[in-house]
């Protein structure tokens, strides 16, 4: 559905979009499609709310209908409320393809969530849970499901959230990535080196990465099997701490550097012959996070439940009374000894350790030389397979504002006038 070449302003009248990848949630997403368009929803007696449906599938990237209504809509108005109907990764896909409409995401669209995914922890961050919705209720009744939907789009507060820059390197000659046991090629069809990607949510080294790359080969069509391989496949993965196997973080990586190569200050090294801070309880996972939740939501506020430092010096002195905050360009590192920790992040005891909390970050892989080095990388759910990596590196791309639902998580007034001082800012920048 291609809209109007000119949308005039209205006072009294808000544009909400709705962009869905139909094929998500167990073809759920496409039920969205089939909401009569306009769909309009009186908000109070003077003002009401047009919803318009998108889906992420028409069109070539470039070229879709919907982003390009979007931008018509943005020349009237100042910004718009945009919600993703899809999992964790359907919200860089609406990123990119905004900016490639020529969308300034930093001000011109709030970004929203409809949970369609299987883990769905961007949605569960922002407070909008993560079950998928109810197809039924959305359309009977002269559709009041969405018009219950709607009424909480409306009154969502605004946050700012970081979005980050990752690039991984494997050797040249005896390196490979692989997704879903395929080794990825470039366009011309040589073995990929290099990953060039984006992050949202977070990224874990070793254990949880393995986990997430041996569930990714299972999945299913269904939310809950799909839980479900991923408890089966994480009690298996955790027996290999009885067998004194598996992944460790001190059997993968070399150091860790606050930085963007070697050459930045040490926050953690590995070896004998290394003079930077130890890493402490030899853990089984590295996690780099950007919210609080964590695992389809099975580890909450990790972060915060964290009470212990993970190194034997620490660069912060504080480190252990810091808070967490989606938007404040810095990423929280912490380990975990047990995969099966992530799963009980309320008891303290079985709590992880506090790394660092800052960026850019770079992290070095051990290299041998009499076999390859395996392990397993993933970021915000994608996951992936290393041979002889040789570097990791993280750094701030861009900031974007989302929604959230304001009766299930507490907007702080700082963060609030955060929010009105960046986009005043980058309004009187244009």
């Amino acid at each position: 559905m291609q809209g109007p070449a000119v949308v005039p302003y209205d006072a009294d009248l808000e544009h909400v979009f709705l962009f869905v990848n139909p094929k998500a949630g167990g073809q759920l997403g496409d039920v969205f499609l089939q909401i009569p368009q306009p769909f309009d929803v009186r908000i109070d007696p003077t003002r009401r709310a047009r919803l318009h449906v998108f889906s992420l599938t028409e069109g070539k990237s470039g070229n879709k209908p919907g982003f390009h209504f979007l931008r018509q809509v943005l020349m009237s108005y100042a910004w718009v409320r945009v919600f993703v109907g899809g999992g964790d990764g359907t919200v860089m896909w609406v990123v990119s393809e905004a900016q490639k409409h020529g969308v300034h995401t930093e001000t011109g669209i709030r970004i929203g969530m409809v949970p369609l995914g299987t883990g769905n922890d961007f949605s569960q961050a922002l407070g909008w849970g993560g079950r998928n919705p109810d197809a039924d209720a959305l359309l009977k009744n002269d559709c009041a499901g969405m018009r219950d939907l709607m009424q909480d789009w409306i009154k969502a507060e605004t946050e700012l959230h970081d979005i980050w820059r990752i690039s991984l390197k494997v050797d040249e000659e005896d390196g490979f990535l692989y997704n879903k046991d395929t080794v990825l090629t470039d366009a011309d069809g040589s073995e990929q080196k290099s990953l060039d990607s984006h992050m949202l949510l977070y990224c874990g080294i070793a254990k949880d990465a393995e986990l997430a790359y041996n569930v990714e080969l299972r999945r299913t069509k269904s939310q809950c099997l799909n839980k479900l391989v991923y408890i089966w496949q994480g009690a298996m993965i955790s027996l290999h701490f009885f067998c004194c196997v598996g992944q460790r973080v001190q059997r993968v990586l070399r150091g860790l550097y606050h930085g963007t190569s070697r050459k930045g200050e040490p926050i953690f090294e590995v070896g004998v012959r290394s003079k930077g801070p130890r890493l402490y309880s030899n853990p089984e996972m590295l996690l780099c996070l950007n919210i609080n939740s964590y695992g389809g939501g099975v580890a909450r506020n990790l972060w915060n439940n964290s009470w212990r430092n993970g190194t034997s010096q620490p660069l912060m002195d504080d480190l252990l009374e810091l808070d967490q905050d989606p938007g404040d360009k810095q990423l929280e590192v912490m380990t975990l000894s047990r995969l099966l920790r992530a799963a009980m992040p309320t008891n303290s005891v079985l709590g992880g350790r506090r790394v660092f909390q800052g960026a850019p970050l770079h992290f070095e892989f051990k290299q041998r030389n009499y076999r390859d080095l395996i392990t397993f990388f993933q970021v915000d759910g994608e996951s992936y397979k290393l041979q002889n990596p040789v570097s990791l590196t993280i750094e701030h791309n861009q900031q974007i504002c989302v929604l959230c639902k304001v009766d299930s998580r507490r907007i702080l007034p700082a963060a609030v006038m955060a929010v009105s001082l960046f986009l005043a800012s980058a309004c009187l920048s244009k």
